[in-house]
């Protein structure tokens, strides 16, 4: 077993796309990727998890060879982009979200919020950052009732911030500290206000 800090051996962590964390990936004997974990998971299902890649089942691989006859399944078209996400495989992953959430508009598998929310992740991630606001606004837009409502909003603020629209980024900060005071993610949106308040002070004064 290895372990590295892919934050800091950045070249590493790039020849693997690894783009979550933890990213945790089995190996055959003779070292080849048979699939990966990534994210925290509970003891059972991590072990569950790792003894199906070991024998072969529920691996990218094996969804991919079994996508031709599931293009229809909304389910499996999920879970395979989301197999492709965790792989750093974002343009299949990207491909197979679209085409679920067209099969999907009104969210009745619960599901479609999701999968806008990993397109936005995933275009912040590759820098793409009008992307990620028009797939965070979606949600935003669409989808006022789900529990990805309110990280949507964030995404979206993030998507300016990174994007040097400081002052677009900081009214939505605000805004979501004013409208959800007891919401556990006020504290961090109002510091990122305060920190962007900074930041376009020192802009104005260049």
């Amino acid at each position: 077993m290895a372990k590295l800090n892919a934050e800091v051996d950045t070249a590493t962590a790039a020849r693997y796309r690894a783009r979550g964390y933890p990213t945790i990936m089995v190996l055959n004997e003779r070292g080849e990727e048979l699939d990966r974990v990534v994210g925290y998971y509970r003891a059972p299902e991590f072990m569950s998890q790792v003894e199906d890649y070991l024998a072969g089942r529920n691996t990218l691989a094996s969804m991919v060879a079994e996508a031709p006859t599931k293009k229809n399944d909304p389910e499996f078209l999920y879970k395979l982009a989301d197999r492709y996400a965790d792989h750093g495989l974002f343009d299949d992953a990207r491909k197979e979200f679209l085409v679920f959430v067209a099969m999907d508009p009104k969210n009745r598998s619960g599901r479609t919020d999701d999968a806008y929310y990993r397109l936005a992740r995933m275009a912040r991630k590759e820098k793409d950052y009008a992307s990620d606001r028009k797939y965070a606004k979606a949600i935003v837009d669409r989808y006022p009732d789900s529990d990805m409502y309110r990280p949507a909003i964030l995404e979206f603020g993030q998507g300016y911030s990174k994007d040097g629209q400081y002052e677009k980024a900081r009214v939505i900060f605000l805004d979501y500290a004013k409208r959800f005071p007891s919401d556990e993610d006020a504290p961090w949106a109002r510091e990122q206000a305060d920190t962007l308040a900074a930041k376009i002070a020192a802009r104005r004064g260049a």
